[in-house]
């Protein structure tokens, strides 16, 4: 009896023991390392965004530099012309606010599966943050995103220390995505079809003005034939919408992109409260470039100023669709000739 009961125990302890290590293998790293709901993984930031200077941020072939100059973020790598100021801002809010949900895998042959693989090689991305005195407070690699598909605001991310093998699951939203170009601010000018009284396009010696006497009344081509026949009202006035909403593709300083000598279409654009704006307009680069310049009238005085204080010092290249607006010539406006 006593041998029966001793082996009862003992087939008892080791279901227990059988059943503790099912458990540990099932949770993983969340039975070995809790970690207190809600905690930040960068805590403090928030209070200290004010005082960054330097994020750099890396995947792949791709580094993007961010320094504060003057009062606002500027990209290093094009000349520290301005970056999209709402898109960093999110990224930098979005990090002050991530918070450790639960720890992940410490093999790094898993890390590929989340992303978090080295940034250099792999499609996780490094971000690190500098303040004033060249201190590094953060540096963290973001791997893949976990989207909230119910919609309750619980989109997660995937991150892990550098030189570290722990890998993490965070609550929060970072959108890390996209090359140089697409950190920056792109927009050059927006100025609606709606201002426009003439516009005036001049290439291979050539010239054509498209103008009107009032906001409401259609685009007519100046010193055309009478007979001539032209294509709708709509096709008159595309042109003059080219500086509407006109985003960059590209930009740099002017110093490194000068305008040559021969082959530049020009295109000046006039509103009707004063404003002009000059563009000069050449390949190079397999791409179509802009220099720009603004003079002013009355109270036009003031935008022209500020135009000029933002696209003076830069050449901006510009996608082939506004480009080809740019080069509006007489013959895109008249209908082709029966038969032809």
């Amino acid at each position: 009896m006593t041998q029966q009961r001793s082996f009862l125990l003992l087939l008892t302890a080791t279901g227990i023991l059988v059943a503790a290590a099912i458990f540990v293998l099932a949770a993983g790293d969340r039975a070995a390392s809790p970690v207190p709901p809600g905690e930040r993984v960068l805590p403090g930031l928030a209070a200290k965004l004010g005082e960054l200077a330097w994020v750099r941020l890396s995947h792949g072939t791709t580094k993007i530099d961010f320094a504060a100059i003057g009062g606002r973020w500027a990209v290093v790598e094009k000349g520290n012309y301005p970056a999209a100021p709402g898109k960093l801002r999110q990224l930098l809010l979005g990090l002050a606010d991530l918070t450790l949900v639960e720890p992940k895998t410490e093999r790094p042959e898993l890390f590929a599966r989340l992303d978090l693989d080295d940034p250099a090689n792999g499609k996780s991305a490094e971000i690190r943050l500098n303040d004033r005195t060249g201190q590094t407070i953060a540096e963290w690699i973001i791997g893949r995103r976990r989207a909230d598909r119910l919609g309750t605001g619980n989109d997660a991310v995937y991150i892990r220390k550098p030189g570290t093998d722990r890998a993490w699951l965070a609550r929060g939203s970072l959108d890390v995505s996209g090359e140089v170009v697409d950190w920056l601010d792109r927009r050059i000018l927006d100025i609606p079809t709606t201002r426009i009284a003439s516009v005036k396009f001049t290439a291979d010696g050539a010239t054509l003005v498209l103008s009107r006497s009032e906001p409401g009344d259609r685009f007519a081509v100046a010193g055309a034939p009478p007979d001539t026949k032209f294509k709708g009202p709509a096709v008159l006035a595309e042109p003059a919408g080219a500086l509407a909403a006109l985003d960059l593709a590209d930009v740099k300083p002017a110093a490194e992109q000068p305008v040559p000598d021969s082959g530049v279409a020009a295109a000046s654009f006039t509103t009707f409260d004063g404003l002009t704006v000059d563009l000069r307009l050449f390949a190079r680069d397999n791409a179509d470039w802009l220099a720009i310049a603004a003079s002013g009238k009355d109270s036009a005085d003031a935008e022209a100023n500020a135009i000029n204080s933002r696209v003076a010092a830069w050449r901006y290249a510009i996608t082939p669709d506004r480009a080809k607006l740019l080069r509006t010539r007489l013959a895109d406006l008249v209908e082709p000739a029966k038969g032809s």
